[in-house]
């Protein structure tokens, strides 16, 4: 990577670098010295934009909420297709494995980090939110569609941290379990 001059960075380049980071090193990746070598810039530069690591997290999950309402946006955007096929779309999206490593180092931080913790709640509760309403599309009652989506969102966060091992859905397997969900609330 080519060397930037710290006066050019931005805050939001110091995040993206340390969510690229995540992706491809873990969260152990994610140390300040790292950072300074990948950006080219001495640690001065790194806490001009932060006071500590901690800031840096809060800034990086504020950075992961904005980058998944961009994608739940880019679903709305897909209004032509069928509600059902949206509802594949986004778990399809949400179970990809870049996707999983960044939100897995997120939760596990926001497990230290009140602020953290605050935007993680936000971006569970804008995904239930659009499953909730996707699947009212389906001609199921309120109550029905509240209690699957928050199945289906319960569900989710549980694959992000346990998906190791475990095999991993294709959109075909999501097209049959959401088949076989949604009959079943249709009760």
């Amino acid at each position: 990577m080519t060397p930037r001059r710290s006066s050019r960075l931005g805050a939001v380049d110091w995040v993206d670098a340390a969510l690229g980071l995540v992706t491809a090193e873990g969260v152990r990746g994610v140390k300040i010295a790292r950072l300074c070598d990948e950006l080219g810039v001495t640690k001065g530069s790194f806490y001009w934009h932060f006071a500590d690591l901690d800031a840096l997290w809060e800034a990086m999950a504020t950075r992961w909420q904005e980058i998944n309402r961009l994608r739940v946006t880019e679903l709305h955007g897909l209004a032509e297709m069928a509600a059902d096929a949206r509802l594949i779309a986004l778990s399809t999206m949400l179970i990809s494995d870049s996707h999983l490593t960044v939100e897995k180092a997120i939760r596990d931080w926001a497990r230290s980090n009140e602020k953290v913790a605050e935007t993680v709640r936000n971006i569970d509760s804008e995904i239930f939110d659009v499953v909730d309403g996707t699947l009212q599309e389906l001609a199921m009652t309120a109550d029905q569609a509240r209690l699957l989506a928050g199945l289906l969102v319960y569900a989710g966060i549980g694959y992000i941290h346990a998906h190791v091992g475990l095999p991993t859905p294709t959109p075909e397997d999501l097209q049959h379990a959401r088949s076989g969900l949604i009959l079943s609330g249709a009760d």
